[in-house]
């Protein structure tokens, strides 16, 4: 059988000269009207996609106070707990919940934002390749990442059958009912050892590239990403022959406002020191809800990886090759930054292209930053 894209099922088919059937639409993204968001709608994107959302299950835990006798909560507490630390379901992907996926929870943040896709004609995202994609900016917030698994995103809407497992940082899974909507939505544990398991399994994800470390650095009215000296997911495409696509959520650092100025160089200690952060910020009327900004996700076509690739005995490929294919990929995000960023309002704007901490201090590289030019 010749292979298929993941294509909606009312879409015709038309011959793909690169092999196979190409089914998707025909559409740049186009502007839709804004959705509103009922009460509950309302309600629930507030408590899980604001500011406050690690701290949910406070609220939670207090009701079942109020409500549980001492005894049983205690009991319930300490199964929970036992099950937390002794559970891996964040290295297998296998308590996705397509259910949960399809229903209104992940996609009351879709709404809230009117997200809209931005991307050529030519895209096409085959079922028989492994991608990889760069979740870019991190923001407060990587509101950009629902459009890899939410069912009302415009990048699943144009390929109905297409799904991939955003990685997350280790230490998210050990937040209560934070861990519950990552597991069932199918994230996975951005660790190396759970990315080459599912790359090697023919799963699809998504990677925030900057980390942490692009949290710091997030600024109202700039767009910056921390990829320089950033290689790992690159060596996972290598190894894995998985094609790398570049994303990039224009909007996403003003849903906002942000403060970073204050305390910021103890703010930046801990994020070098132990690889936390700390952002300073604020939402609609000071509170936690984000501001109702339009984002735009912009999605570049696949950097093919390619098809013979000679591995050492630790199972790494050639640095050079490494270099050569990170430099492919970020030429593609910022020829993708330049490409759409008037289309999204943004014209004005210049995307930085900033060293990891860890390379700064140990490299002392002179360059910090880059600007694409013309």
């Amino acid at each position: 059988l010749m292979p298929t894209d993941y294509a909606t099922p009312e879409a015709k088919p038309r011959l793909d000269p690169g092999g196979g059937m190409d089914f998707s639409k025909n559409m740049k993204g186009g502007r839709a009207p804004a959705k509103g968001l009922s009460f509950v709608e309302y309600t629930i994107f507030a408590l899980f996609f604001g500011g406050h959302a690690f701290i949910v299950w406070m609220l939670f835990y207090l009701i079942l106070y109020l409500v549980v006798p001492s005894w049983l909560l205690l009991l319930l507490t300490m199964t929970y707990v036992a099950h937390l630390l002794t559970n891996d379901d964040q290295h297998t992907g296998r308590c996705a919940w397509a259910g949960f996926r399809d229903c209104f929870w992940p996609n009351t943040a879709i709404k809230y934002f009117d997200m809209e896709l931005l991307c050529s004609e030519e895209l096409k995202l085959r079922s028989s390749e492994r991608y990889i994609f760069g979740i870019h900016p991190h923001g407060i917030f990587t509101y950009g990442g629902l459009l890899l698994y939410a069912s009302e995103s415009p990048l699943r809407k144009r390929f109905k059958s297409f799904m991939a497992h955003p990685c997350v940082a280790s230490v998210t899974f050990y937040v209560p009912i934070i861990r519950e909507y990552l597991l069932w939505t199918g994230h996975i544990d951005a660790s190396r050892r759970t990315v080459d398991k599912a790359l090697a399994e023919g799963k699809n994800i998504g990677i925030v590239i900057g980390g942490e470390a692009e949290v710091l650095q997030t600024e109202n009215s700039k767009e910056k990403v921390v990829l320089l000296g950033r290689k790992g997911f690159v060596k996972m495409a290598l190894k894995h022959k998985a094609s790398l696509v570049p994303t990039y959520a224009f909007g996403q650092n003003d849903t906002f406002t942000i403060d970073k100025k204050s305390g910021f160089w103890i703010r930046n200690w801990l994020q070098r020191k132990f690889k936390i952060s700390i952002p300073v910020f604020w939402g609609r009327m000071g509170g936690p809800v984000p501001h109702r900004k339009k984002i735009y996700v912009a999605v570049a076509n696949p950097v093919k990886m390619p098809a013979k690739v000679e591995l050492d005995e630790n199972g790494d490929p050639d640095p050079r090759v490494v270099d050569e294919y990170h430099r492919k990929y970020v030429f593609a995000l910022q020829e993708l930054f330049e490409s759409y960023k008037s289309q999204a309002g943004y014209k004005d704007r210049v995307l930085e292209v900033l060293h990891a901490p860890s390379r700064c201090r140990q490299h002392h590289h002179p360059h910090t930053k880059i600007k694409y030019e013309r």
